[in-house]
């Protein structure tokens, strides 16, 4: 062997034995890592966020919300009094419009309780019903099926048509014939100045007697101050 050549046969052999351990050394840090990635704990995912409360307790579902009924419209009935009895209407009070009370009590009445008076029973034999006439007030009918506003209610109580009828079995035809009947509307301005509309919800005769009363019952609704 020529001496010359075996010191560069050692070096390159150093050499290689070198780059064997880089990259052996390579190899196991590269495996290293990888095997801490693996066993590395994955970041937690947030949170939902939490619904904006509405002040119910959890799980409880959410009512929906609806307007309160407002009152129902007083009924009044319209027949024949007891003896001794007369039917009074006041329409411009709240509620208990109608009242019974006796001959001589109605009669020993100051005129300024009478004066508020808008429908007045005149004849509890027959049930005969009056409106009773000044202080403004006046009174008249919608035929049933006739479009029923403000505007023709009140057109219809400035006719002032109505001013005494009959609830008896023998008074239908009269009653027909200014279209008081079931469907019709009695609109009244009291003498407070309001428009009142009764709305005839039913009407009962008896035709087995043909003298005996029949009855009206209305529904009582105001529609507000009357124009002037």
């Amino acid at each position: 062997m020529d001496p010359d050549q075996a010191p560069a046969r050692g070096r390159r052999r150093s050499a290689a034995a070198a780059v064997a351990v880089l990259i052996v050394c390579g190899l196991l840090v590269g495996l290293y890592l990888a095997d801490r990635s693996e066993h590395r704990a994955a970041p937690q995912a947030p949170a939902p966020s939490a619904p904006e409360s509405s002040g119910a307790p959890a799980g409880s579902a959410t009512p929906a919300t609806s307007a309160a009924p407002g009152p129902a419209p007083e009924r009044i009935v319209l027949e024949r009094a007891p003896q001794g009895k007369v039917q009074v209407i006041d329409l411009d009070l709240p509620s208990g419009r109608s009242q019974l009370t006796t001959d001589e009590e109605w009669q020993q009445r100051a005129d300024g309780d009478r004066a508020h008076i808008d429908l007045l029973m005149v004849d509890a034999a027959t049930a005969e019903f009056e409106v009773p006439s000044g202080n403004g007030r006046i009174g008249g009918v919608l035929a049933p099926n006739w479009p029923v506003t403000r505007e023709t209610c009140l057109r219809a109580a400035n006719s002032g048509s109505l001013t005494r009828f009959r609830v008896g079995t023998g008074d239908r035809s009269s009653l027909a014939s200014i279209g008081l009947q079931r469907g019709s509307t009695i609109c009244l301005v009291t003498d407070s100045r309001q428009l009142v509309q009764l709305s005839v919800t039913d009407q009962t005769f008896d035709n087995a007697k043909i003298n005996t009363t029949g009855r009206l019952t209305v529904t009582v609704t105001v529609l507000g101050p009357a124009a002037d």
